[in-house]
């Protein structure tokens, strides 16, 4: 008796404010099971993809891509992204995690010259052109949350969209992983939630709330991503054999 391919995508969350959200809900609409990893919990990050997880979602962090001393489970999930690299299995990667999927693979993270927070856009590069998923052509809004970033790609990455601030904000590996810089998972009670936390981030940014700029913009940023995290999924469904 055949049995119809795994839908299940793991997501890694690496800090209790930072969940899949948006982005869960947006796969589960198309069938997806989103399982989540709660790594900072205690959950035990495996370093290999598991049998029947078709994709990866490494989720954002208030910790740096290397800070193995605050976060132990560190190396073990930067082993799972260059697995999943390896293995051509789809990783989707948010904010920590797409510096977490540089590091693993030969890029290099650095502390944001620039630090952003809030409402921004983002700007296509030459290569979004011909990209199955981000082929837009003018600005597009975004939800910035970093103080660190892809400062060097990893061999073999493609630039595909950046701001003012940092280079790097979308790039792709092989033909199926993704990073964004950005958070397309928050909404405005996630982000909320984050300034209750960032006093530090406010303080290296200059900021001294995001609220009222991003609430101005929050239906069109969630509006703007919903369908390109749903091309992602659909790239994923096409790649399950």
């Amino acid at each position: 008796m055949s049995t119809s391919p795994s839908k299940t995508i793991l997501a890694i969350q690496n800090d209790e404010t930072d969940p899949p959200h948006l982005v869960g809900r947006w796969l589960m609409e198309l069938g997806f099971e989103i399982k989540i990893l709660r790594a900072y919990a205690g959950e035990s990050v495996p370093t290999t993809v598991p049998e029947n997880i078709v994709g990866l979602i490494p989720l954002g962090g208030h910790m740096g891509a290397l800070d193995d001393h605050v976060a132990p489970w560190l190396p073990n999930e930067r082993a799972l992204l260059a697995d999943a690299v390896a293995s051509d299995i789809p990783v989707f990667a948010i904010c920590l995690g797409t510096q977490l999927l540089a590091a693993a693979i030969g890029g290099k993270v650095t502390r944001a010259k620039i630090v952003e927070i809030g409402a921004k856009e983002i700007f296509p590069s030459p290569a979004a052109a011909t990209d199955s998923i981000f082929n837009f052509a003018g600005p597009l809004p975004v939800t910035q949350w970093h103080e660190d970033e892809v400062s060097t790609l990893p061999p073999g990455a493609v630039t595909l969209a950046s701001s003012p601030a940092c280079a790097n904000q979308i790039y792709r590996v092989g033909e199926n992983s993704y990073g964004v810089q950005f958070h397309p998972e928050a909404d405005l009670a996630i982000v909320a939630k984050w300034e209750e936390h960032a006093d530090h981030a406010f303080q290296t940014s200059g900021v001294s709330s995001a609220l009222p700029e991003y609430q101005a913009k929050v239906d069109e940023i969630t509006s703007t991503w919903r369908p390109f995290i749903q091309a992602w999924g659909m790239k994923v469904l096409s790649h399950v054999k």
